[in-house]
C-alpha cells in the first residue's frame, strides 16, 4: 500500500471514529489529522475539506438491498444477523452512534437523514411492502441498538446469543405484523379553536 493511501486510510478510519461518536460539529480537523499522526493540511489534500472528509466516511454505512433481500423473514434474518455480528470491540464507532450524534447537525443533519433513507427506508418499505411498518422496524432495529449501546439496559441479552436473536427477532417481527388499525393516525389532530381552547 502506497504512503498516500495510508494516509487517506488513517484520516478516514480516525474521522469516523470521532466524527460518529462526538457529532460532525464538535469535531475539529486538526483532532483528526493528529489522532491519524499526519499534518492537517492533508485533509485539503486528499479529501477538499471537511465535509468531504465527513461524505468519505459515509462509505462505511451499512444499508439493505432490496434487489438481494425480497421478503420480510430473509429481511428479518439480515438485519439480526447483521445486529448480533456487528463489532463491539470499542475499535469501530456504529452506524447508530452516527444517526444519533449527527441527525440533527445542522450543516450534516440532513444529508444523514438522506442516506437513512436510501439505504434504510427506502429499502424497508419496498419489502416490507407499506411505509409505515417500514418506520416501525426502523425503529425496533435502532432501538435495540440504543438500548444495548448508549442505555446499557440489563434486559438487553449478550450480542451473539441465541437470546439476544430472539430479542431482536420478536421486535422485528412485531413491527411488521402490526394491523393497519392499530397504526396511530398518520395526520395530526386538529388543535382546538381558539374558543373552545382552555386558557393557560
Amino acid at each position: 500500500m502506497s504512503k498516500a493511501q495510508q494516509t487517506r486510510d488513517a484520516l478516514r478510519t480516525q474521522a469516523r471514529n470521532l466524527f460518529w461518536t462526538r457529532g460532525y460539529s464538535n469535531v475539529s480537523l486538526r483532532e483528526i489529522s493528529a489522532a491519524a499522526g499526519v499534518d492537517v493540511a492533508l485533509v485539503s489534500r486528499y479529501f477538499g475539506s471537511k465535509r468531504g472528509l465527513f461524505e468519505a466516511t459515509l462509505a462505511d454505512l451499512p444499508g439493505i438491498d432490496s434487489n438481494a433481500v425480497s421478503d420480510v423473514p430473509t429481511l428479518i434474518d439480515a438485519v439480526v444477523r447483521l445486529f448480533a455480528e456487528a463489532p463491539r470491540d470499542g475499535a469501530h464507532a456504529s452506524p447508530t452512534a452516527l444517526i444519533l450524534m449527527n441527525a440533527h447537525d445542522p450543516e450534516v443533519g440532513a444529508a444523514i437523514r438522506d442516506l437513512y433513507n436510501e439505504k434504510w427506508q427506502v429499502p424497508l418499505s419496498r419489502i416490507i411492502g407499506d411505509p409505515g411498518r417500514a418506520a416501525l422496524f426502523s425503529a425496533a432495529m435502532l432501538g435495540v441498538s440504543v438500548a444495548e449501546k448508549s442505555l446499557h439496559l440489563t434486559g438487553i441479552a449478550p450480542p451473539g446469543s441465541a437470546c439476544y436473536a430472539a430479542q431482536m427477532r420478536a421486535l422485528l417481527n412485531a413491527a411488521v405484523e402490526l394491523r393497519a388499525a392499530e397504526r396511530p393516525d398518520p395526520e395530526p389532530p386538529t388543535p382546538p379553536s381558539r374558543s373552545t381552547a382552555a386558557s393557560p
